[in-house]
Parts: C-alpha cells; sequence; structure tokens
C-alpha cells in the first residue's frame, strides 16, 4: 500500500539509471516540477543528452551514485538491476521507483492534471495505470468544462 502525498523537491537532484525509452518518458513527465536530473547509464539517449537540466554520465551503474539523491528511478532494461539499485538505496537512504515492478518500489508515480495551483493526482498503488489515466482523464474533462 502506498501512502499519498506530496513532497517537495526544491533543490533536489533526481537520480535516473537508465538512458533508453523509459527513461526519456519518465524525466519528460517529471520535468514539469522539477528541472534537475542525474542520468547514468553506459549508453544515453540523443534527446536527454540534448535536454535542459539533465546532466547525463555514460558509465555502468555504481551504488556510490545514489549518494545525495532522495528520489531514484530505476530505469534499465535489466530487471536484476533495477531490483539490486533498490537494495543500495536502503542504505543510502533513497527512495526507489523501480518502473518496471512496483513491488520493489518505495513509491509511484500517479496520473497527475495540474491546473495552476492545483495538480489532481490519481493512483492505483501500481495495480492498474491505465485506470488511473482514465479517472484522471475524466476528471481533468471535468474541471475543464466546470
Amino acid at each position: 500500500m502506498f501512502l499519498p502525498l506530496s513532497i517537495s523537491v526544491s533543490g533536489q537532484q533526481i537520480l535516473i539509471v537508465g538512458g533508453g525509452k523509459v527513461a526519456l518518458n519518465k524525466v519528460r513527465r517529471l520535468k514539469r516540477f522539477v528541472n534537475n536530473f542525474k542520468v547514468i547509464a553506459p549508453e544515453i539517449a540523443e534527446e536527454l543528452k540534448n535536454m535542459e537540466g539533465v546532466v547525463c554520465i555514460e558509465r555502468k551503474y555504481s551504488h556510490k551514485d545514489l549518494s545525495d539523491h532522495l528520489l531514484v528511478y530505476a530505469a534499465t532494461n535489466n530487471h536484476k538491476l533495477n531490483h539490486q539499485i533498490q537494495a543500495d538505496a536502503k542504505r543510502y537512504r533513497c527512495l526507489v521507483n523501480v518502473v518496471d515492478d512496483p513491488g520493489y518500489s518505495d513509491f509511484v508515480s500517479p496520473a497527475i492534471y495540474q491546473m495552476g495551483e492545483m495538480t489532481v493526482a490519481v493512483g492505483s498503488n501500481g495495480k492498474n495505470v491505465d485506470a488511473s489515466i482514465l479517472l484522471r482523464d475524466k476528471i481533468k474533462a471535468f474541471l475543464q468544462h466546470n
């Protein structure tokens, strides 16, 4: 079970381990809220390399990379490595989202609609992302028409 909350990311750098499509999509979604990322992977998509606010380091992950990061996204295409990142993060007191496995995650990202200062987040405890998106879109349509 996940506790819904909003967390301050002011002054925080978010670590993304992985440099492919999944990492790119995660950074695109998160850029609405923060513009300070570090991406570590042996190969990193060109679009990530060219994004403002994204520091790219092309090399293999090391547990030491977790130091000084509050939030970490394990976004590699290697399930075993993603699980290792999650295990390592406990020593560094980081919160980790394993993008392909909510059961190994300390937090999950809800479907979000933002309108001015108001943010609506719909979550399903990582169980039914499609239903969360559908409900978020219904709420968005309601708010835009009322």
